[in-house]
């Protein structure tokens, strides 16, 4: 298997495909990884395995029993490191939700028969750009394309409603008060403000030293805050999770208003807000 694959995930990776091939020897004719491995940044019990399989024919009954039964022995064998992915045919490669089918797909361990995962212009950036074959021919034989103008349109409409629900929406303003939260929202919305101003996709962490540089030094705390969750560095740099968390909304309020700075056609253009943040 290629090189760029931890050797963790390299053998997780080797008994799905064992465990695929054994019950179903024909169906999977692909496997594609995109994601933090994808960025080379995968982090070892935080980071999932984002996949797409892809499969010789629509699954069967039969078919999706037999790759649920594959998925709960990955979940038991490996609980820290789950898989999340979609079984997709070659031509939906590419393609938007509202154009496919509904496909069996697995989150955070747990397989599902019918719906959709992680759909969007993102994940088809990151497999054209820099996805993995694992088994399969490169990925350049789909011919994927991404209009990266229709990739920032939907990545604002993304920032507008759910990273801003983490200012409105009680439930996911409660999850600030966890490191997970933190971490997760302030390197998250980081990473929309990497891509608008710089025309990629990058990583939690890259995203996380790069608002180190780019974002006034009233934030810079808890951008390192966020940076050490994610590293596992101890201890807070706070001494209130309450604050903590305070700030946290403030500064995805910030973004949420940088980020907004950019045409209608979904180009981005410099600005500067009231508080110095240039774009």
């Amino acid at each position: 298997m290629t090189t760029a694959v931890p050797q963790p995930v390299d053998r997780i990776l080797n008994e799905y495909i064992s465990l695929v091939r054994a019950s179903l020897p024909d169906m999977l004719v692909g496997l594609y990884l995109h994601g933090s491995l994808a960025l080379d940044a995968f982090s070892l019990g935080l980071s999932d395995i984002d996949f797409i399989a892809v499969v010789s024919r629509r699954c069967t009954i039969s078919d999706m029993t037999s790759l649920q039964a594959v998925h709960q022995q990955l979940a038991q064998r490996y609980p820290d490191v789950p898989l999340a992915g979609s079984y997709l045919q070659s031509h939906d490669l590419g393609q938007d939700e509202a154009t496919m089918l509904p496909h069996p797909y697995v989150h955070n361990g747990i397989f599902q028969p019918s719906g959709y995962h992680d759909i969007n212009a993102v994940t088809w950036w990151l497999l054209q750009q820099r996805g993995i074959a694992v088994i399969g021919p490169p990925v350049a034989h789909f011919n994927i394309r991404v209009d990266w103008d229709d990739l920032l349109v939907k990545m604002h409409h993304n920032l507008h409603t759910y990273w801003a629900g983490f200012t409105t929406n009680p439930r996911r303003m409660r999850w600030l008060l966890a490191d997970d939260g933190i971490q997760w929202a302030v390197l998250g919305v980081l990473r929309q403000f990497y891509t608008f101003r710089e025309h990629d996709i990058t990583s939690k962490i890259e995203a996380g030293e790069y608002g180190l540089q780019h974002v006034p030094a009233p934030w810079q705390r808890l951008i390192q805050e966020a940076i050490n969750i994610r590293q596992q560095v101890q201890p807070s740099l706070f001494r209130s999770r309450v604050a903590r968390a305070v700030q946290a909304r403030a500064f995805l309020q910030l973004m949420i208003t940088a980020c907004a700075s950019k045409t209608e056609h979904g180009h981005t253009k410099r600005n500067q807000d009231s508080k110095g943040l240039e774009l």
